[in-house]
């Protein structure tokens, strides 16, 4: 083939790409953003396979709380302890 000759076939898509080269961009644009639109959504909606599950529910540990434990955090919450902190006057006022 003669170089020539194929630039003679391809002036008129050439011609046709210059012509609508905004508008080419705009529908390129659009149809990009459309499909990752139409993907965040099919993604959002995704349950989660039961392998995944199975996985979270392995790596899950029980606390164990002992007797004695239980009993001081009853006590101290009977004590209805009030502690007055600092922070609120340097809410207000940082300078003080």
């Amino acid at each position: 083939m003669n170089i020539d000759k194929l630039t003679t076939k391809l002036m008129p898509i050439k011609n046709f790409i210059i012509r609508y080269v905004v508008l080419i961009f705009v529908i390129s644009v659009v149809a990009i953003l459309g499909f990752m639109t139409i993907m965040i959504a099919r993604y959002s909606d995704a349950e989660p396979t039961a392998f995944q599950i199975e996985d979270k529910k392995a790596s899950l540990t029980a606390v164990n709380l002992d007797s004695d434990t239980v009993e001081k955090i009853e006590a101290l919450k009977s004590k209805n302890i009030n502690i007055e902190s600092l922070f609120n006057n340097s809410r207000d006022n940082p300078f003080e």
